[in-house]
């Protein structure tokens, strides 16, 4: 599912919420944003015409636009490697949320019950999964391109 329109995002397929709010991240996202490199990631919620979230790892947003007010927010120290926010914990900056979370060895990564709420997604949701940012993923919940793709 390379492309859904001409000049769209590129799509790498469809991942689910399961019954214990775990998502898995498809090994073509996986291998092509670096994740191996971390076992963290920064949750950041879309935009309002796709829903869903992004993923992102310190490492790739710490030289982005972003990163000052994103790192001081979840409080993260590169050198240790750790947050000062909890895991899951929910911020806000303007209109987005953020919060962080860990992957797993099976490549899976939970959400808390209060963030797929502020998400407004929720268990058995299918999440579409395209090309964000050049920071991460995005796990589209909605819009022009998630209609194209249920076709």
């Amino acid at each position: 599912m390379p492309q859904l329109v001409k000049g769209g995002k590129y799509i790498f397929g469809w991942t689910l919420i399961n019954k214990d709010f775990k998502i898995r991240i498809p090994d073509e996202t996986y291998d092509e944003y670096k994740f191996t490199e971390t076992d963290k990631l920064i949750i950041l919620s879309g935009s309002k015409s796709s829903g869903g979230f992004s993923i992102i790892t310190p490492n790739s947003i710490i030289n982005s636009k972003l990163s000052k007010n994103i790192i001081r927010l979840v409080g993260y120290d590169k050198v240790k490697n750790s947050f000062t926010s909890d895991k899951l914990e929910i911020l806000k900056t303007g209109e987005r949320v953020i919060s962080w979370t860990s992957i797993d060895k099976e490549r899976y990564f939970s959400l808390s019950i209060e963030l797929t709420s502020l998400l407004n997604i929720k268990i058995g949701d299918k999440l579409l999964v395209g090309r964000g940012s050049g920071l991460g993923p995005a796990f589209i919940a909605k819009g022009t391109i998630y209609n194209e793709a249920l076709k």
